[in-house]
């Protein structure tokens, strides 16, 4: 199965990405050279590594998210922001248009997660969740003795929505359901229609852990609504989760947040840390909601890279799962352990292992140029058999 539909020619695709001459003399030695005999391939000889692993944005931040933080590191960073942290849950509310009471805030979206996962333990709730997908809730629960059942995805990838219902009617006492959408690692989403429709039948005991971290990217499928929408009807077994570290490009200034009703945010917030968030990361998050020139562009970057490396799977007939995301899951067709080691030689860092199938490789967007460089290296892997 292939994405995107038409594609060029190898002959007009290769012409596209301008293979060859223009992408030497890259700047910096890579990092990431192996003691192994892979050859390196003449136009990654000594060029800059491409960090394609942790679905970052490799656009950076704003401008002038950045400018804000080095002013309150210079003018603030020796005082304590409780200040600032009340202005900002005071704007960020009015964006989502939610009360600032209805915010729960992490230091990244992890430590919302944590808050959630011990919250839950103190119910002696069990935790479902897809397989695979994001693992820090998973982690945390493990952590606090919580029973965790995984469903595995289906063979399309797509989350198996009927099988976690069934997991978790057979539980006897509260249930906390982990739905990472789009989900993570696999790139789809969760048809709204399908999840409202267990979430507004579901017993209150049944708590709902949307992680949201890439919703900005998933607004254009119709297919897609984020869970704020069944906390503004009331849902109090709703908590989404978000983060500033995708589109915003802050994944260095760990800024994270969870939005649910006053009433669920009174229950969870005692197991969240209070004051877990700096001067410069609230003045960047503040800043970057701002900057609607910026998010635009994120947006839009983010979608020609995706096109540049869907054109380039389906050149190389790789299939790849349709992706609402930052990053694409797609078949490299050799074990992962040594297209990883390939990469790694020729300075190019892609995902480790997170599907049950070997042949799988999550790939992180880059910038335009940047997968341009990947597509490039991806044609020359296939040269030398390693896809």
């Amino acid at each position: 199965m292939k994405t995107l539909g038409m594609q060029p020619s190898r002959r007009q695709f290769i012409q596209q990405l301008g293979l060859g001459a223009a992408w030497l003399g890259l700047a910096a030695n890579t990092s990431f050279a192996l003691a192994n005999n892979t050859p390196i391939l003449p136009f990654r000889q000594n060029a800059s590594p491409l960090l394609l692993h942790y679905n970052e944005n490799s656009l950076g931040m704003s401008p002038n998210a950045l400018s804000a933080a080095k002013f309150a590191i210079e003018r603030y960073g020796n005082r304590y922001p409780s200040e600032s942290i009340d202005e900002f849950k005071v704007k960020l509310a009015d964006h989502h248009q939610v009360k600032p009471e209805q915010l729960i805030f992490g230091n990244g979206s992890t430590e919302v997660l944590q808050a959630i996962a011990t919250y839950a333990a103190r119910q002696h709730a069990t935790m479902i969740e897809p397989s695979p997908t994001f693992g820090a809730l998973r982690g945390y629960c493990k952590a606090e003795n919580l029973n965790v059942i995984q469903v595995p995805v289906a063979q399309n990838f797509e989350m198996n929505i009927a099988a976690m219902k069934k997991q978790a009617m057979a539980q006897s006492g509260p249930v906390l359901i982990n739905i990472c959408n789009p989900n993570n690692p696999t790139g789809n989403i969760v048809d709204f229609s399908i999840m409202f429709d267990w979430i507004n039948n579901a017993p209150d005991t049944h708590l709902f852990l949307l992680d949201e971290a890439y919703f900005d990217y998933a607004q254009a499928n119709p297919r897609y609504k984020s869970g704020l929408d069944l906390i503004n009807q009331g849902k109090d077994n709703v908590v989404i989760s978000r983060t500033f570290s995708k589109v915003f490009g802050m994944a260095g200034m760990r800024m994270g947040y969870g939005i649910t009703t006053i009433k669920t945010a009174s229950k969870i917030k005692p197991f969240a840390a209070g004051f877990n968030l700096s001067a410069a990361g609230i003045a960047a998050a503040s800043a970057a909601l701002d900057d609607k020139a910026f998010y635009k562009k994120s947006i839009e970057y983010n979608q020609v890279s995706k096109t540049i490396l869907i054109n380039t799977l389906n050149e190389l007939d790789l299939e790849s799962i349709p992706s609402d995301t930052n990053f694409v899951l797609h078949r490299i067709g050799t074990p992962l352990v040594d297209y990883t080691e390939h990469m790694q030689r020729n300075g190019v860092r892609v995902g480790r292992k997170m599907t049950v199938d070997d042949r799988w490789n999550r790939i992180s967007l880059g910038t335009p140029d940047e997968m341009k460089i990947f597509a490039q290296t991806l044609m020359a892997f296939r040269q030398n058999g390693w896809v």
